[in-house]
């Protein structure tokens, strides 16, 4: 009965492993304490290497038990294509298989052992985002769907990345607002998209309220007393609000692609 679920065992890993040689090294290390298996992943990338620090390998090993669902160290393509969404790709099977064989061994069955995973984890990191990608990021946080966000939503979100410095960001910003100021766009906050439809389904315009009648301006006499006009002094703590600055994210993700 060993014999055959060994047998079983081995047929069913040439079916989901074929791709990848007889002869490889063991990607987990199994140890039993107390009745209980412990199962470790071997690793054998330089993590220094792959810029992958201890958080992070933490992170992604946690992960990649979550879909090694047998415990040995390999994902087969389907797994892969299930970590590759819960890691936010928005991938079909097929453009899944083509990532995967951009490391591993395996290009029959497109199956990912744990260290590359990791090495593709790296290289993932290191890819400049496309446009689209750009876009859909920064569209996440326009609620209002007005085309643009804020400069502070813009900072904060190129914050969240550890490898972008404040010096960096502010040279964005000024290349950007350099550029906008010669394709003639403004930096206000735009008006929401209106909403409003008729019965027919067409968008309707609310009509303009009437502008407000001129006031009369009364003239005061001159006064008699002389130096009667005090200059006003600004306290020197006192400065002038600037008003806040709107950034149009689909001409910055075409300036970072140029």
């Amino acid at each position: 009965m060993a014999k055959e679920l060994t047998k079983s065992t081995s047929n069913l890993n040439d079916v989901l492993y074929g791709g990848r040689p007889k002869n490889e090294e063991p990607h987990v290390k199994r140890t039993t304490k107390k009745k209980s298996e412990k199962i470790d992943y071997i690793v054998r990338v330089n993590l220094e290497e792959l810029k992958i620090g201890d958080d992070e390998f933490d992170d992604l090993q946690s992960l990649f038990i979550l879909f090694d669902l047998d415990k040995d160290g390999i994902l087969n393509s389907k797994e892969f294509v299930k970590i590759l969404r819960c890691l936010g790709y928005r991938l079909q099977e097929d453009q899944a298989w083509a990532l995967a064989k951009t490391v591993s061994v395996d290009k029959t069955n497109c199956s990912v052992s744990f260290n590359e995973f990791l090495t593709l984890m790296s290289v993932e990191q290191e890819v400049e985002p496309d446009r689209e990608t750009l876009v859909d990021v920064f569209a996440s946080f326009d609620r209002e769907a007005l085309g643009k966000i804020s400069e502070k939503q813009f900072v904060e979100l190129l914050k969240a990345k550890d490898d972008i410095e404040d010096e960096d960001i502010q040279e964005m910003l000024d290349e950007y607002y350099r550029l906008a100021k010669l394709k003639g766009i403004t930096t206000e906050k735009p008006d929401p998209p209106s909403d409003s439809e008729d019965e027919d389904g067409n968008e309707t315009k609310k009509p303009r309220p009437p502008p407000p009648p001129p006031q009369k301006i009364v003239k005061s006499p001159p006064s008699t007393k002389r130096n009667s006009k005090i200059p006003s002094i600004k306290s020197p703590t006192e400065t002038v609000k600037e008003p806040e600055k709107w950034i149009d994210y689909r001409e910055f993700a075409l300036m970072l692609q140029q």
